[in-house]
């Protein structure tokens, strides 16, 4: 933890971050990576989660810039034909670019991915399965300790043979970011929020 704030205070940055993710999600084309028969269904709409930790690597006084970091993604999902229980988890490297520190677009890769058609407790390693994804939102700083994201994301899923699935897995819903140092820099002053009782700041 220290190392990470010694890191963002040497570089001028801002704070380093930790992201918390609760979403809809939903699984198009995802029977290779499941290992499911090829007319399995698309899955009914479930939760879609995350678990982030970023660190700013440009001075967030810009009006473009820049973070990277680690994303864990996930998925419990259930599908109808057949009936199954499905969870898949991706741990990515990932970056972000953020417009005024109001908006962002990111992505990542995943070397790693688990899959389970028993729910989350069966989860186990997806040999020779790798996935990407992209994402976007747009922030709403409540106070120095919170943000909250709105996000749209698609994550794609390479098979060992090449074939494309999921395609693709796709996530609707909200970030709660807490900065691990809110009150670290000049960039973070507890001046710069917008407040909670209107998004963006609009009419506080």
């Amino acid at each position: 933890m220290m190392l990470i704030y010694a890191i963002s205070a040497q570089a001028g940055t801002g704070s380093a971050y930790t992201e918390l993710g609760a979403s809809l999600g939903h699984i198009s084309s995802g029977d290779q990576y499941f290992g499911l028969s090829s007319g399995a269904s698309s899955t009914n709409s479930g939760f879609a989660g995350s678990i982030s930790l970023y660190v700013p690597v440009t001075p967030i006084r810009l009006p473009i810039h820049l973070d990277l970091g680690l994303q864990n993604r996930m998925y419990f999902l259930s599908i109808d034909t057949p009936q199954t229980n499905l969870a898949m988890l991706s741990t990515n490297v990932s970056a972000r670019i953020n417009l005024l520190s109001r908006f962002y677009v990111g992505g990542g890769y995943a070397p790693i991915t688990f899959k389970s058609t028993n729910g989350p407790l069966g989860l186990r390693n997806n040999v020779n399965v790798t996935s990407y994804f992209f994402e976007g939102g747009a922030i709403w700083r409540v106070v120095p300790e919170l943000q909250i994201a709105a996000t749209f994301a698609m994550e794609y899923g390479m098979t060992g043979s090449g074939a494309q699935s999921p395609s693709p897995a796709r996530e609707y819903g909200l970030r709660f970011r807490f900065p691990l140092f809110p009150y670290s820099s000049k960039e973070d002053a507890s001046g710069k929020f917008d407040g909670f009782r209107y998004p963006f700041g609009f009419m506080k």
